[in-house]
């Protein structure tokens, strides 16, 4: 399994492209602004097949570049139904003003928690971690002991509540029952920051340990 980490878009957002080494099979996770020409040149060198465009939710800094990659690569997009309704109009549901209209991208795959995606020889196992979005969802692959946690989960932070569709008794449910389950050497690779481990944050993140801060 290979993963590369890409930063991209005006909140510098991470993405991931995730192969198999046998197969040349991948997945994209999270579509940001500016990406797709990264993306294109790391398909191109790697020679990948890429299966999926795996959106952990739907918010513009996440999604922007979603139709346009599958233009890129045939690849079917994959959302989970209670966040596809920002793909389809994402410039009606974009807090901020942006310089650009963002353009609409159908989803093709709805997701749902406890789904399999299987890259390859790889599996990631879809979970639905509402809080930061109502659909927001995390990736977490056992084999190898990691997990792409898009908003839910920071290096000492966790995602966004006061943002529409956020909820904190949901984003505390999310964490506590889907991520925080994992073992303490379960690598974390985040939306925005530096990656992490289960155990760091368990131990370490005020937000976790104490969510009247949130």
């Amino acid at each position: 399994m290979e993963i590369i980490h890409v930063e991209a878009g005006p909140l510098a957002t991470n993405a991931y492209v995730v192969y198999d080494k046998l197969t040349h099979g991948a997945v994209l996770i999270d579509a940001p602004l500016e990406v797709s020409s990264i993306f294109e040149s790391i398909i191109s060198e790697n020679k990948l097949n890429v299966l999926g465009i795996l959106l952990t939710h739907s918010h513009w800094d996440h999604s922007a570049e979603a139709a346009q990659l599958r233009r890129l690569t045939n690849a079917p997009i994959y959302i989970h139904p209670e966040d596809a309704y920002r793909l389809l109009d994402p410039n009606k549901h974009t807090i901020f003003q942006l310089p650009i209209d963002l353009e609409p991208a159908k989803p093709d795959v709805l997701m749902k928690h406890g789904d399999i995606i299987e890259i390859g020889n790889i599996k990631l196992e879809v979970r639905h971690t509402p809080g930061h979005t109502e659909g927001c969802v995390c990736f977490v692959n056992a084999e190898n002991s990691l997990v792409f946690s898009g908003d839910t989960l920071f290096s000492g932070s966790v995602g966004r509540i006061d943002l529409p569709g956020g909820s904190k008794e949901n984003l505390i449910n999310s964490i506590n029952n889907s991520l925080l389950t994992l073992g303490d050497n379960f690598k974390v690779y985040p939306g925005h920051g530096d990656s992490t481990s289960i155990g760091s944050e368990r131990r370490n993140n005020i937000y976790i340990l104490n969510s009247d801060y949130l």
